[in-house]
């Protein structure tokens, strides 16, 4: 997903692109938003995992009022998968 990034980076310039339109700009900039947020979550449930706190990932903001409080039920489900693909894994 990271790497699409960097792909819709370029096709979601109307002009001066450097590679051949493969998508329109508005679908380009939909889906970079889109993965963004999605990549962010992840980030987040990885680093709780590692027992970081809000801040601690992304120190913008103070622990009390940090905006991915709002996303706590979507990045506990993204800990539950992870943690269950770990447990698949190893048996």
């Amino acid at each position: 997903m990271s790497k699409e990034q960097t792909f819709l980076k370029d096709q979601r310039k109307s002009v001066y692109n450097k590679s051949e339109r493969v998508m329109e700009p508005w679908k380009a900039s939909y889906k970079h938003n889109s993965n963004r947020e999605d990549l962010r979550l992840m980030y987040a449930a990885y680093g709780i995992m590692r027992g970081r706190t809000f801040s601690q990932i992304e120190n913008t903001h103070p622990e009390e009022s940090h905006p991915l409080r709002a996303f706590q039920r979507d990045i506990d489900k993204l800990i539950e998968q992870y943690e269950q693909e770990v447990v698949h894994i190893s048996e």
